[in-house]
């Protein structure tokens, strides 16, 4: 469903994404890993469209976004770490405002709406305006608008940051669910989360893949504790 290839980008004289190279197949869930400034972010915003690479190509279901960049764009995703919420809307009101955005035709809109509000368990806060809702609830709202139009590929950059564990469970339910037809790649600093939602991990240190396989294969590298795979893998990459 995602194929990235060769992916390199620059700002000024600092690259911060080297030649990444990796892929995704419909039900996978890949957590894409590595400390601050290792070039997660950056690496979702070239995926996602918001900025465009040095080199390299994406490509969502054989299609390449330099030959067609708005019908890939159209086939994901992408809920960012910092909240795109419009604080004056209910979540009720955002919803609708992104449906129309989507051009989703009414009728099929509101039973979308309808149905994310559900999947989410966004009921008991559907009229309440965005900035009155806790972290979760916006995370879940952010998540929820996404999830109208059904993208092929979905993007999270950091969804569960700040969360508490009650919270975290339930949105690992759901992007559990939502995975099982779908392609994910979630970027994440906590390897808890990983263990508990990932089939995949994608390293990343210092701009270069580092890794990229199975969580079984990642596990392998220091009997099963993610903590002491991660330092074994990046300890000798300065």
């Amino acid at each position: 469903m995602l194929k990235v290839e060769n992916i390199t980008k620059s700002f000024g004289n600092k690259t911060v994404l080297k030649n990444i190279d990796f892929s995704l197949k419909k039900g996978q869930i890949a957590a894409l890993i590595g400390e601050n400034g290792a070039g997660k972010s950056t690496l979702m915003r070239v995926i996602s469209g918001y900025i465009i690479s040095d080199g390299g190509i994406i490509t969502i279901s054989n299609i390449a976004a330099k030959d067609d960049r708005l019908a890939v764009l159209n086939k994901l995703g992408y809920v960012q770490e910092t909240s795109a919420l419009y604080n004056d809307m209910s979540v009720y009101e955002y919803l609708q405002f992104v449906a129309d955005l989507r051009q989703i035709e009414p009728e099929t809109a509101q039973e979308r709406i309808k149905e994310v509000v559900d999947m989410l368990q966004l009921q008991t806060v559907v009229l309440q305006k965005n900035d009155t809702l806790s972290k979760g609830f916006k995370k879940r709202t952010e998540l929820a608008a996404v999830l109208l139009f059904k993208p092929e590929v979905l993007l999270l950059d950091e969804p569960l940051e700040g969360l508490d564990p009650k919270q975290k469970n339930s949105l690992h339910r759901i992007i559990k669910q939502y995975a099982k037809d779908h392609a994910v790649l979630m970027s994440t600093h906590t390897l808890e989360d990983v263990k508990a939602i990932a089939d995949r991990v994608i390293l990343l240190h210092k701009g270069n893949l580092l890794f990229n396989g199975t969580l079984a294969e990642f596990k392998k590298n220091a009997k099963d504790d993610l903590y002491k795979s991660f330092t074994t893998i990046t300890k000798n990459r300065g």
